[in-house]
C-alpha cells in the first residue's frame, strides 16, 4: 500500500512544514510507503499528480482550497484514481469544512485513517474541473485578491476586508445562460454555482439539504440593480439563502451553457480562470473515491 502527500508550503500561515512529518508518520501506520511532495509553482501539484499519482493507493492534498482543486484537476485525467483525502491547512478551507474535516490536524488524520470512503461529484467546466463553487461577477475575486501576506497577517478575515474593497467596484456582468431547455438572460450583480455549504468562510442557508453526490449544482443569480440595493441583496442572502428572492433567482442544473458578449473572468473553488465568453458546466456524478467525516457521510451522502 501506498501512499502520496502533496502540499502547498504557502497555504494558510505556513504551518503545514511543521506537519508534514507528524502526517506521514501517521500514515505509516497504514501504508508500507509514504512519499511527499511539495508544490514548486502554479498548477506543480496538477502536473506531479497527472505523472505520479496512478502509483499510488492514497493521495493525501493538504493546503488550501486551492490545492485540492489541483489535485482534483490532476485525478480527473487519470484513468485509474487513486483514493483522495485532504488536510485542509488554508484561509478558509470551504472544501475542509463541506467534507467535515477539521482544523485540528489530529482529528484530521484520525479521520483519513478510519476511512469512511464515497464517490463525489466533480463538476467540468470547459476542460477544467472544481469542486465546490463556480462564480462571476461582484465579490468572486475576493479569495484571490488578498495577499499572501495580508492572508498570513489576518487569517480569514483578510477575506472580509477585501469583501469591503470589493464593494466599491462594479463588475456587472451581462450573461445568457442555456440550462435544462430554458434561457436566462440579463444583467447580474453576481453568478455563483455551488453544491456546498460554505463560501469564503460564509456558510450559506439551504432550504433543502446539499447532497454531494446526487450530480446538482445549486445556482443564485442576483440581478443588476443598483450598487447599495444589490449589496442589501448579498447581504440578505447570506443571512436567509433561498428564502430571499428580491432580485434574485435560484435554481438547480446538472448542466447548462454561458455565453456573453465580452469575455469575463469566474472563479472556481476559489482560484480564477482567464477570462472567457464561453463555458459548458456540467456535473460529472461520483466521479473521485474520497474519504470524510462520518457525519458528512450519513448527511450529505444519498
Amino acid at each position: 500500500m501506498r501512499a502520496l502527500v502533496v502540499y502547498n508550503v504557502y497555504s494558510g500561515k505556513s504551518k503545514i512544514r511543521k506537519h508534514i512529518d507528524y502526517i506521514c508518520q501517521k500514515l505509516k501506520s497504514k501504508y508500507e510507503i509514504v512519499e511527499t511532495f511539495s508544490s514548486t509553482g502554479p498548477n506543480s501539484i496538477r502536473d506531479y499528480v497527472l505523472q505520479n499519482a496512478g502509483d499510488y493507493d492514497l493521495v493525501v492534498a493538504a493546503g488550501g482550497d486551492g490545492s485540492i482543486n489541483e489535485v482534483v484537476n490532476g485525478l480527473m485525467m487519470l484513468k485509474k484514481r487513486p483514493t483522495l483525502a485532504y488536510v485542509p491547512t488554508g484561509t478558509c478551507n470551504d472544501t475542509g469544512k463541506t467534507l467535515g474535516l477539521k482544523r485540528s490536524l489530529r482529528k484530521t488524520m484520525k479521520i483519513i485513517l478510519n476511512e469512511n470512503k464515497t464517490f463525489l461529484d466533480v463538476n467540468q467546466i470547459n476542460g477544467q474541473y472544481f469542486i465546490y463553487g463556480l462564480a462571476a461577477g461582484n465579490l468572486t475575486d475576493v479569495s484571490y485578491a488578498a495577499s499572501y501576506k495580508v492572508k498570513k497577517k489576518f487569517g480569514k478575515f483578510a477575506y472580509y476586508f477585501e469583501t469591503v474593497r470589493s464593494f466599491s467596484k462594479d463588475r456587472t456582468i451581462h450573461i445568457d445562460i442555456l440550462t435544462e431547455g430554458k434561457l436566462i438572460t440579463g444583467k447580474f450583480f453576481l453568478f455563483l454555482a455551488t453544491n456546498s455549504r460554505y463560501l469564503a468562510s460564509f456558510k450559506l442557508h439551504r432550504k433543502k439539504r446539499i447532497y454531494l453526490n446526487e450530480g446538482k449544482l445549486f445556482v443564485t443569480l442576483i440581478r443588476k440593480t443598483n450598487r447599495l440595493v444589490n449589496t442589501i441583496d448579498f447581504a440578505l442572502f447570506m443571512l436567509l439563502g433561498e428564502r430571499y428572492k428580491h432580485n434574485i433567482e435560484h435554481f438547480e442544473t446538472s448542466n447548462m451553457i454561458i455565453t456573453s458578449k465580452n469575455a469575463i473572468p469566474y472563479n472556481t473553488d476559489g482560484e480564477s480562470l482567464p477570462k472567457l465568453s464561453r463555458i459548458e458546466v456540467t456535473v460529472l456524478s461520483e466521479q473521485i473515491e474520497m474519504i470524510v467525516s462520518k457525519r458528512v457521510l450519513k448527511r450529505h451522502f444519498n
